[in-house]
């Protein structure tokens, strides 16, 4: 093995970091080429900090200038904390399959916030989804976890808006408030980014139909820690 080649994991992140390659592996990953960076160093940064402490100190000034990079959406007013540290563990809410009717009051104008992630272990590979309902500006009222079977992240991700928003109508919600941590659908949903992949174009169609009729509908990009509840969900059906 040449002085050149990774020795550590450590120095396998820092080479993909480094890779010229980076903007084709962010866009599989469904990731700006900036937040991947930011994910792949901080993921060095633990990996020195539990195995080469040394290391670690040396390099902490890096690790908060990479930190502090903003997200797509920092201008924005979400509700959401933005702190950067991920809650839990978190209560567990009723199953939005057992509710025959909608969580949300029945007066005023209630709008319905949903947090959803998809994960997949080999993209493609055994894959789920995690949704969160939540009522804006108020508590947390139901979680759907589903395995989906076999597919990517990206499909995974449009399947559980998909799922969401079927909810939604089974419900009668008309005031739907998304949040994603995928800024490539949170793209394509806005219209920022064409669909060009056939196994996504269909989610995208259903999604755009089904959003149609609602009276109210947004989707807006959060940081993977603010979506953490719903990505932990995912994970749960994938570790059941």
């Amino acid at each position: 093995m040449t002085g050149t080649e990774p020795q550590t994991l450590t120095d396998l992140l820092r080479a993909i970091e480094r890779s010229g390659d980076l903007r084709t592996l962010a866009r599989e990953c469904g990731l700006s080429v900036r937040e991947l960076r930011r994910r792949l160093a901080i993921w060095r940064r633990e990996l020195q900090a539990e195995h080469e402490p040394e290391a670690y100190e040396a390099e902490a000034g890096l690790v908060a200038e990479i930190s502090a990079v903003p997200p797509l959406d920092a201008d924005r007013d979400d509700g959401v904390p933005t702190s950067g540290e991920t809650p839990g563990p978190w209560p567990v809410l009723v199953a939005a399959a057992s509710l025959p009717r909608s969580p949300l009051p029945t007066r005023g104008k209630a709008v319905m916030e949903i947090f959803t992630d998809g994960a997949s272990r080999g993209n493609p590979g055994p894959a789920a989804i995690g949704i969160v309902f939540r009522r804006k500006g108020g508590e947390d009222l139901a979680e759907h976890v589903e395995a989906i079977g076999r597919a990517t992240n990206n499909v995974a991700e449009y399947r559980a808006v998909v799922t969401a928003l079927e909810f939604c109508q089974k419900w009668g919600i008309k005031r739907v408030h998304l949040k994603l941590d995928s800024e490539l659908i949170v793209r394509q949903l806005l219209g920022v980014y064409r669909v060009k992949s056939p196994e996504l174009r269909p989610l995208y169609q259903q999604v755009a139909f089904m959003s149609r009729g609602m009276a109210e509908f947004e989707v807006t990009h959060v940081r993977r820690e603010q979506n953490a509840h719903a990505d932990a969900l995912a994970n749960r059906a994938l570790d059941a």
